[in-house]
């Protein structure tokens, strides 16, 4: 039997400990820490499954795991069983409730806000009426007792209208046939509805979101409060794919002709499964703030007008407990010290 020194022995035992060593972590960077998240098939939301389609969740190490449901209150209760760790939600009354009665998540990231020019909902007004001089934002003081739709009560449609009678849980689709019915007088949809609805003669488009609420927070991406406390990093590398994602998603809406391919994958993922209306309400698909942050003062003041306007909201909560404000802000500066998607 060859003899082998004691030299030789620790040398090698010290080789292969290395290469094992070295094959564990190379184990470890190709697993994927799995990430389960309830959306909607919006266009607001292209983000993530853009994040999805492009590889960007891969590149930071997850797993993504979509729920999808065809309205943004259903995300609620998986996040509240635990179901999905990270939903999109609209600041909406039922939001602020699930809040106060302990619901253990909060908002950390923008996914929608009414830019000047890029809102994605919009008021529409019954064609007779406005034939009649219903036509801009004063005007609608004729329509106090006349008949608004939304689709749901509390939601984000609702807060951009006052001094009505209202109409709620409608899917919005309907709202568009009620209007050829003579059955509302108003209503805020999507602008892309609005622009169908406009094209048949049922209504007219008044003003988008964005005339009336400036830069009000839409949609924004809320995580489980113990996801925050024990994977806080795969939350932070979650913010850094979706703000990468909604940079690019800003310039397809502000030019969908010189992103052909990007626009083909958005419109796989959601609906309406449209380019030529995608293209023609152009930019209204809504604006990602670039930097993630959620508009703050526009989410708690949503708080207020559900609370002392509509007296849906039982009770307040504080801004710490809607918020976080930290993670968009770790992840926009991991992002330029990174750059890990070049």
């Amino acid at each position: 039997m060859k003899k082998v020194s004691r030299r030789r022995l620790l040398t090698t035992s010290g080789a292969a400990g290395l290469a094992a060593l070295a094959g564990a972590r190379s184990v470890r960077a190709q697993a994927q820490d799995t990430l389960n998240i309830g959306l909607s098939p919006f266009i607001n939301q292209a983000t993530v499954f853009l994040a999805n389609d492009l590889g960007y969740f891969s590149k930071m190490g997850l797993d993504i795991r979509m729920k999808v449901f065809m309205d943004g209150a259903l995300v609620v209760a998986p996040m509240l069983s635990g179901e999905v760790e990270v939903g999109v939600m609209t600041p909406n009354a039922g939001f602020f409730n699930s809040l106060y009665r302990g619901g253990p998540f909060r908002a950390f990231l923008c996914n929608g806000q009414g830019r000047r020019g890029r809102a994605v909902t919009t008021v529409v007004v019954r064609s007779d009426h406005y034939d009649a001089g219903v036509k801009a934002l004063p005007d609608l003081a004729q329509m106090r007792g006349k008949i608004a739709a939304v689709g749901a009560a509390g939601s984000i449609n609702q807060y951009g209208l006052a001094s009505v009678q209202w109409q709620t849980s409608v899917p919005q689709p309907d709202i568009v046939k009620q209007f050829g019915q003579k059955q509302v007088d108003v209503a805020d949809i999507t602008y892309h509805l609005a622009y169908l609805g406009q094209n048949q003669g049922f209504c007219r488009i008044l003003f988008s979101r964005d005339e009336i609420l400036p830069d009000s927070q839409v949609a924004m991406h809320t995580v489980r409060d113990d996801m925050l406390e024990r994977r806080r990093d795969m939350v932070v590398r979650y913010a850094m794919a979706c703000i990468q994602a909604g940079r690019l998603f800003n310039q397809v809406a502000g030019a969908p002709d010189k992103h052909a391919e990007t626009l083909k994958l958005i419109v796989k993922s959601i609906v309406p499964r449209d380019e030529a209306l995608l293209k023609a309400v152009a930019p209204h698909w809504e604006w990602i703030a670039e930097d993630g942050t959620p508009n703050i003062a526009s989410i708690m003041g949503q708080q207020d007008f559900w609370a002392d306007t509509f007296k849906m909201v039982e009770r307040k909560v504080p801004q710490d407990r809607v918020v976080d404000m930290t993670i968009a802000k770790e992840a926009v500066q991991r992002l330029a010290a990174e750059k890990p998607f070049g």
